[in-house]
């Protein structure tokens, strides 16, 4: 038999080209073919390791909120205490658990020891004003966590960077009745928290207030979320006790329990059948009062409000349901008729309402550390006149005309009165580089404000928080007070307390700022009622200083 190639040379046979085409083809089919194989085989066996993945590399997606958060965290396994201003931060070093800074840690929450079953990180760093002086006994029952804020006291904070809760062997396995009688001290424990209220601090601290009236009809125990940066936010730094008073909350609300945020991760952590949840959101859309369910929209949830640190059920069997706001009573029966249908053990609600749901109440009292910092401020300088200038939305150019204005104003005044000190409130960068504002929406820095700032500097005897050294209690080297100083936070709630106090009191007038505001408005009704109930030192409620003349509005 001949052979093929032999065929070939005697007769000098030659190959079409369309069958080595075909054998090219075939070969290049294979290699698609082995190619697509190859490729399926390593997707599969991405997809059932992706959580491993996920929880190895800490979950850390592009938010810009977690980023912003966690690029500022580096030290793990951490703990510092702060125990005044004079002392130095003492590292306390943890073994088989971290705290989770997105809840709030307490002096009188239970030891490290009582919790086995977890090892937990934290997605930022948590803050709780205690007194070194007096030691309570470690325990976790709602009477006792939540000590008040005293105005000598320092923060303790959790440091760590985000991870995944990682389980390990529970040598001391207890029931979750257990655990929910060593949190809410009772078989069934029935949450609700308000992880995210609207706006800064002079409304945020409103809103949290309805959610309370809330809970308080519901029957449910509130959620105390953290502080930070001038909003109430799970994902803020510190706990709530850094800007409020639980004390004074607790007596306003005596048919409330509360816990603390961090209180509330650590039973979320310990329950082995983690809670069930519902998540409410109150709109402002219309129709009014009309109720839909809604597609879950689990990965917002956690990735943007840091609910991926609770170890909850929250998954795409949730139920999830929008109430459109309404009008008085009607909508409050609704609201709370609705709610109270859910058996879910945590109740996560959320709001774009920018009025309060029910009775309007008082603003929640300051912890006691802000209100003696800024008492000792007002002490030092008084008699005073104190201003509020909002820069960000003034005409920029004419700042410098305004700062001029503001100066003729407060020499006429000081002619009358004799009164030299001006304590100035304002969105101006006062420390760092002169780059970030204190205020969480104004991001452009104008030469015209910063010559406005120098003519003041150098015409009257000029004070803010910073000249008065108002946070020296604070640790200097402290990272996250450095942060929380240099933005918007715990410096514009001490301002509002100095503005209130001030023998006069003088706001912007149009084009140099933004002339009517809601912390304005606060500071009007706070003055009002102060010199209303007593014999004070209070001359004024408000003014403006003198106007920019010849503008044209357009």
């Amino acid at each position: 038999m001949v052979k093929y190639s032999s065929l070939k040379n005697d007769f000098n046979y030659n190959v079409p080209w369309y069958s080595s085409l075909y054998d090219w083809i075939l070969i290049i089919i294979k290699l698609i073919a082995l190619t697509f194989i190859i490729w399926n085989i390593t997707y599969f066996f991405f997809i059932i390791f992706r959580d491993e993945f996920r929880n190895n590399d800490g979950l850390n997606d592009g938010n810009d909120e977690f980023n912003r958060i966690s690029n500022d965290i580096n030290d793990l396994d951490e703990h510092i205490s702060i125990i005044d201003s004079q002392t130095n931060v003492k590292l306390l070093e943890t073994t088989t658990i971290l705290f989770l800074p997105t809840m709030s840690s307490h002096p009188n929450i239970k030891s490290m020891n009582n919790v086995e079953s977890t090892i937990t990180f934290k997605p930022t760093q948590s803050q709780d004003y205690i007194k070194p002086e007096k030691t309570t006994t470690t325990t976790t029952t709602l009477s006792t966590t939540l000590a008040s804020s005293s105005p000598t006291t320092s923060p303790m904070y959790d440091i760590g960077e985000p991870t995944s809760i990682i389980k390990t062997p529970n040598v001391n396995p207890i029931s979750d009745v257990e655990v929910n009688q060593k949190y809410c001290q009772s078989d069934e424990c029935r949450f609700l928290f308000a992880y995210y209220p609207p706006e800064q601090e002079t409304q945020a601290n409103q809103h949290f207030l309805s959610f309370l009236q809330l809970a308080e009809r519901l029957n449910r125990i509130m959620v105390l979320t953290n502080v930070g940066d001038s909003h109430i936010f799970a994902c803020r730094s510190f706990s709530f006790d850094f800007y409020y008073n639980v004390k004074k909350l607790k007596q306003r609300f005596p048919n409330v329990k509360f816990i603390t945020q961090k209180e509330f991760q650590d039973w979320t952590n310990e329950r082995y059948e983690k809670p069930d949840t519902f998540h409410g959101f109150i709109s402002p859309e219309l129709p009014k009062y009309m109720i839909k369910n809604v597609k879950p929209y689990i990965k917002e949830l956690k990735q943007r409000n840091c609910l991926r640190f609770f170890d909850l059920k929250l998954n795409d069997t949730t139920i999830f349901k929008v109430f459109n706001a309404g009008d008085g009573e009607k909508f409050d029966k609704l609201l709370v008729r609705e709610l109270n249908n859910t058996k879910a053990e945590v109740l996560l609600v959320k709001h774009e309402i920018r009025h309060q749901l029910f009775t309007k109440l008082d603003s929640m009292d300051y912890a006691d550390h802000i209100i003696e910092a800024a008492d000792s401020v007002s002490k030092k300088l008084r008699p005073y006149i104190a201003s509020h200038w909002r820069m960000e939305h003034g005409i920029q150019r004419l700042m410098p005309k305004c700062a001029d204005n503001l100066i003729d104003w407060l020499k006429d005044k000081q002619r009358k009165t004799g009164i030299e000190n001006l304590y100035l409130a304002t969105d101006y960068p006062l420390i760092g580089e002169g780059k970030k504002t204190q205020s969480t929406t104004w991001h452009e820095i104008s030469e015209f404000n910063t010559i406005a700032i120098q003519k003041l500097n150098s015409s009257v005897n000029l004070n803010t928080w910073v000249s008065m050294n108002s946070f020296d209690y604070l640790p200097k080297n402290d990272k996250y007070i450095k942060n929380e100083l240099m933005g918007a936070g715990i410096q514009g709630i001490l301002d509002k307390l100095i503005l209130v106090q001030a023998d006069y009191f003088v706001s912007c007038p149009r084009f140099c700022g933004r002339h009517q505001s809601k912390f304005t408005k606060k500071i009007r009704e706070a003055r009002k009622k102060v010199i209303k109930e007593q014999s004070s030192h209070l001359k004024n409620i408000w003014d403006v200083w003198y106007r920019v003349e010849g503008v044209d509005s357009s």
